[in-house]
């Protein structure tokens, strides 16, 4: 791809900004990408000539200044280059991933490397390098240290994969200083990604959330402890939140539970316990020696419950007597045995 160079760039940009063309049919008049000539109209229009002419001096604070820029108002890499008058979006891509992977220290002791000319060698000398098994030494050396650091801040607990991902963002936030970001992170069982989210938990808390526990504790404590979840959700919303937050203060509602709420009508042992003189012996030749009973329960044509007893012969395979009723009451039961006792011989 042929390299477009910064006169002809403010030549098509002021040709645009001056004259009735769109800006694609510019662009493509010029052989400019898209990203670069959306970057040189924005400086123009920001800044002028001067800067698109001649951009900022790039220095360590510059770099670091810019990332944390683009992090904090979560812009674009074209709206990052704008604002800052600078038109190079590859580097400001690569300063972030830098940022990202090994923090604020790697932008600080990052060094530009002119490229030698095509057919030329490099006139900088190879950097001499440890061997590999060195290397993997001294990174496991610097893992055990940063695993010990980090117990001996987290003494209550045995395991690090117990620690929760805030503690461990705590205790990264204590290290940075110690350790490299990126070292930090290998080490630890941690994301980036959540290192991120805690971090900027931290840097900006949520104000209200103070006056959102006084609210769920004071709520708690009026129902006298009777209110769980689910019902404070129905007086201040976002019941993940309210989760959250009776976790935290330790809230929880324990007078219910399926335990408690069980219903048993049995009262115990009462009276004499029949003796079990069928022991499983259904088979029989004659008639009304032996006589068995169920009852069913069976939905109706209307969604409701409805009970039904029969009476059966074990000898003849013959219902004796029967009865069905919408409530499993003693009645009920009785009703069957009382049109038996009739039947017989």
């Amino acid at each position: 791809m042929t390299k477009i160079s910064i006169n002809t760039k403010l030549k098509a940009v002021e040709e645009y900004v001056n004259g009735n063309d769109n800006k694609e049919f510019i662009r493509k008049k010029y052989g400019i990408t898209e990203l670069d000539f959306q970057i040189c109209v924005g400086i123009y229009a920001r800044f002028g000539k001067k800067t698109l002419l001649n951009p900022p001096k790039v220095n360590e604070d510059f770099r670091l200044n810019l990332v944390k820029w683009k992090q904090k108002n979560s812009a674009s890499i074209s709206e990052t280059c704008i604002h800052f008058g600078y038109r190079s979006p590859g580097s400001v891509y690569q300063w972030e991933c830098l940022y990202n992977k090994r923090g604020s220290q790697a932008l600080l002791g990052l060094r530009r490397e002119r490229r030698p000319k095509h057919g030329q060698p490099s006139r900088q000398e190879p950097r001499r390098t440890a061997s590999s098994a060195s290397r993997a030494e001294s990174s496991l050396t610097k893992r055990k240290l940063i695993v010990k650091d980090t117990a001996r801040r987290l003494k209550k607990i045995d395991n690090l994969e117990k620690a929760s991902k805030q503690e461990l963002t705590q205790v990264i936030y204590e290290l940075k200083a110690k350790y490299l970001l990126k070292d930090l992170i290998d080490a630890l069982p941690i994301s980036m990604s959540t290192y991120q989210y805690w971090q900027a938990k931290f840097e900006h808390p949520n104000e209200d959330e103070e006056e959102l526990k006084a609210v769920i504790k004071g709520l708690f404590n009026y129902y006298e402890a009777e209110y769980g979840v689910r019902r404070l959700s129905s007086q201040v919303p976002n019941h993940k939140r309210i989760q959250r937050l009776m976790h935290e203060m330790g809230l929880k509602c324990t007078k219910y539970n399926r335990r408690i709420r069980k219903y048993d009508s049995s009262k115990g042992p009462n009276g004499k316990k029949a003796k079990n003189k069928l022991n499983r012996r259904f088979i029989s030749d004659r008639k009304y020696q032996k006589m068995v009973c169920d009852i069913t329960e069976l939905k109706a044509g209307n969604g409701k419950k409805v009970y039904l007893e029969i009476i059966k012969d074990l000898a003849t395979k013959q219902v004796l007597t029967w009865a069905i009723s919408a409530h499993p009451n003693l009645w009920f039961a009785l009703t069957p045995l009382q049109k038996l006792i009739h039947q017989l011989p």
